[in-house]
């Protein structure tokens, strides 16, 4: 299967941004308790009120993907990372930051969830490993530049130069002495062109693999209180159809002649 490039590309686009967004919660937190004058005890609850959406909202990010679809699972994540931003933007306060941050970690975790599978797809499994890896690589040197971004917006914010149009922009909308504020306009700004691509392009439909419906179909019926029987019922009839399938997989790699061929 011919990689579906322009669909890699905006997978990479989308880990890119949530590199930025997830990685720069270090550098800004604790800008935000000195501006807020808050002990470290208080402070710690910004960066729990963001990675505890992660733990609570995986499981139901996956029930929402598989029942709404990737393109519009990642729009609603999107959206909500705006949402997020805009409300800790327009009002910098301590007790406005924590639901913020909770909503864009509600947005990183469905994104997580829902772009993995379509890589997959996009890439073609055979390909998958390298475009994994090339995901991961681009994720690193976002994680890296983001903090770069954060320094350079409150440096040229502080010395109040307005330098370019954008610190202009920014100048005007963020409050004096909160020069990290910016740092929320730019993840709405970042987060509404996504809502934008997202809606424009027509994304491949994912076909999960038996363990990805398995994990789906067991959370589901949990919910809806069937019993521990059924759900391993269910395990076992997924492991043995993975089993079928990895067994056919695997009679790919057979001897012709004198040598090993791999997959063709």
């Amino acid at each position: 299967m011919k990689p579906n490039y322009p669909i890699v590309g905006l997978v990479f686009l989308i880990f890119m941004v949530i590199a930025v967004i997830t990685n720069i919660l270090g550098a800004i937190v604790p800008d935000v308790g000195t501006a807020f004058g808050l002990s470290k005890f208080l402070v710690g609850f910004l960066p729990l009120s963001f990675f505890l959406a992660y733990g609570v909202f995986s499981i139901p990010s996956g029930m929402l993907v598989e029942q709404y679809r990737e393109k519009a699972a990642i729009a609603v994540a999107f959206g909500l990372a705006l949402s997020g931003s805009l409300m800790f933007a327009v009002f910098p306060k301590y007790a406005v930051s924590l639901p913020s941050l909770f909503a864009i970690g509600v947005g990183m975790a469905t994104l997580q969830v829902a772009i993995n599978p379509l890589l997959r797809v996009a890439g073609g499994e055979q390909h998958f490993s390298f475009f994994s890896v090339m995901a991961q690589a681009l994720f690193g040197l976002s994680s890296y530049a983001g903090p770069k971004i954060y320094s350079y917006l409150v440096q040229e914010l502080q010395s109040g130069k307005k330098s370019n149009a954008l610190v202009s922009v920014l100048a005007g909308l963020v409050p004096k002495g909160m020069a990290w504020v910016s740092m929320y306009w730019v993840f709405g700004a970042l987060s509404a062109a996504m809502v934008v691509v997202i809606l424009l392009v027509r994304l491949p439909r994912v076909d999960r693999k038996d363990d990805e419906l398995f994990v789906v179909a067991l959370n589901t019926a949990r919910s809806s209180g069937v019993s521990d029987s059924s759900t391993t019922s269910m395990a076992t009839d997924t492991d043995s159809a993975t089993s079928a399938r990895s067994a056919m997989s695997g009679s790919v790699w057979v001897s012709t002649g004198s040598g090993s061929h791999g997959p063709t």
